[in-house]
């Protein structure tokens, strides 16, 4: 690139423009704070050059826009470039820095949950890496002829905290690119007025066409459904309309990831058994056998890994999991040949559980067991996870508490399935509920720490004791008595006395020592959570 620059660089924070090793679940690292996951991922946060300079992986999202901005405006006028790399891209030619970020602010559910959990160490190292990218030399240098205009999943957390104003972002775009984006942008290049808030159409498909990514993407991924369609009220991607991307479009984007050097192909869906499913989400095995061994065909790809998948498909589809297991199992990153900790090879993928209550599920999330009756939840979610366990799939299952309206029974209901998964290959995730931009529960109470019952906190411990149980069991040895020292040298006095037994609990301190120390249960005080006394704010 010549010292003028490029007309339209775009970019994201170095935390989310990594792919970790081809690890994604490292990434989930940038959610504590920064103090102690920025030494951790620092080997992870360097420029990956293709040899002309652009970043040679970036994450998909931005690859979408960069190949939709390239098809209307020309290759000359259009790069991705990573935040380090910035001197040679910005220039006085440039008048757009277009950015995609996820997590910026540190609002989203992992973020809050963990970064307030520890209690210590600064913000988010997302938001830490978001602010570090807004003050790049090349960015305020030229910052009087170009416009930064912010897309991405996290475009609410900027505005909702203030830093559009705060550091000077012109425009924040909410929405798909394939709607509006190519003609906003031709605006701001040719210096009309844009509104600093852009609320974009959805995509009509096929009208609006789902470009094909022109270079590669992090972790490979590719898109092979959008939306979700089961409406559960806590989550935005059910609010899109669902599309099924043909078999053609991915295997092409399978073959730019893997000309590009990647050898992971990350599969992005709400849902694998979504893909080309028939009516009420019954999965379609012959569809997703053929979907799976296409891909594993494709010289050049050593692993797959899945996104997301639901339980009520593994029930209402018998054997499903036998057709589709052995491609997997044959192309998984997991196993000793990665990890000597690791026992033998096993898939994963994230399933969402998020509550033991079927009053909550029937509430906020009854779609989430169609084509099964959301009544038995509980009991799907056990006989699931055994279906999965059984064809050695090993999910990461998210759990939540703090949704509107939860009361005590609720969240005991939650703990009842926490203690029936005890003895499952899982990895259980607790989450404090957060009220996402597009989801129904958008206006919902924002639920903090300082929220939580003793119960609550309970369930976060014990959803914590299961994983270092299965998981870390060699190194429990040492991780426990420094989580009781962290505990109690800051944590019990950030938190309170409701975590005291909870946490004790989560250490291995007998209960005859807790009654000699005194613990109590919050609610034999009566305490209840602030977002349990009713549906404030709530749009259900």
């Amino acid at each position: 690139m010549n010292g003028d620059g490029v007309e339209i660089v775009l970019t994201a924070s170095r935390a989310e423009m990594a792919d970790y090793g081809l690890d994604p679940f490292n990434a989930f690292l940038n959610t504590f704070p920064h103090l102690m996951a920025g030494p951790v991922q620092k080997k992870y946060l360097k420029p990956c050059p293709d040899a002309d300079g652009s970043e040679k992986y970036a994450l998909y999202g931005l690859r979408k826009v960069e190949s939709l901005l390239v098809d209307e405006f020309g290759r000359d006028r259009v790069v991705v470039a990573h935040p380090d790399t910035l001197d040679s891209f910005i220039g006085e030619k440039t008048r757009l820095v277009g950015i995609s970020s996820m997590d910026p602010v540190g609002l989203a559910y992992v973020s809050t949950t963990y970064n307030s959990l520890i209690g210590f160490g600064g913000e988010s190292l997302n938001a830490r890496e978001f602010k570090y990218l807004l003050s790049r030399p090349a960015i305020l240098r030229h910052r009087h002829h170009l416009k930064i205009l912010v897309g991405g999943a996290g475009v609410w957390q900027i505005r909702d905290s203030g830093w559009q104003e705060k550091y000077g972002i012109d425009h924040l775009y909410q929405g798909m690119a394939e709607g509006d984006l190519v003609e906003y942008v031709r605006r701001i290049l040719n210096g009309e007025r844009v509104p600093p808030y852009i609320v974009a159409r959805p995509p009509d498909y096929p009208r609006d066409t789902i470009p094909l990514i022109k270079k590669p993407a992090s972790y490979g991924m590719v898109e092979i459904t959008r939306g979700c369609g089961r409406n559960c009220q806590f989550c935005s991607p059910t609010m899109r309309k669902r599309y099924s991307l043909p078999l053609e479009h991915i295997l092409r984007e399978v073959e730019v990831n893997v000309r590009g050097g990647c050898e992971m192909i990350f599969l992005a869906t709400e849902d694998i058994f979504l893909w080309n499913s028939r009516e009420r989400f019954i999965p379609d095995s012959d569809q997703l056998v053929k979907l799976l061994s296409s891909i594993a065909a494709v010289p050049g790809v050593e692993y797959i890994q899945i996104a997301h998948s639901a339980i009520a498909p593994v029930l209402a589809s018998p054997g499903i999991l036998d057709e589709i297991a052995p491609i997997l199992m044959e192309k998984t990153r997991w196993g000793p040949h990665y990890k000597p900790s690791y026992p033998r090879r096993f898939i994963t993928t994230e399933v969402g559980v998020e509550s033991g209550s079927p009053r909550i599920m029937k509430k906020y999330m009854a779609g989430k067991a169609l084509p099964l009756e959301v009544d038995r939840w509980p009991e799907l979610v056990t006989q699931g996870i055994g279906v999965y366990n059984d064809h050695e799939w090993w999910p990461l299952c998210t759990l939540m508490t703090g949704i509107p309206g939860e009361t005590e029974d609720d969240v005991l209901k939650t703990l009842e399935l926490v203690d029936d998964l005890m003895d499952t290959k899982t990895f259980l995730v607790p989450l404090v509920f957060i009220p996402l931009e597009e989801a129904l529960l958008g206006t919902a109470h924002r639920v903090s720490l300082d929220d939580l019952t003793e119960s609550q906190w309970e369930f976060i411990t014990r959803c914590w004791r299961h994983n270092m149980d299965f998981w870390a069991r060699d190194i429990s040895w040492w991780v426990r008595p420094a989580m009781f020292a962290v505990y109690w040298a800051y944590t019990r006095w950030k938190h309170g006395p409701r975590t005291v037994r909870p946490v004790m609990e989560l250490v291995g301190i007998p209960e005859w020592l807790g009654r000699i120390m005194g613990w109590s249960r919050g609610e034999e005080r009566g305490e209840t959570s602030r977002f349990a006394r009713g549906d404030e704010g709530a749009r259900a």
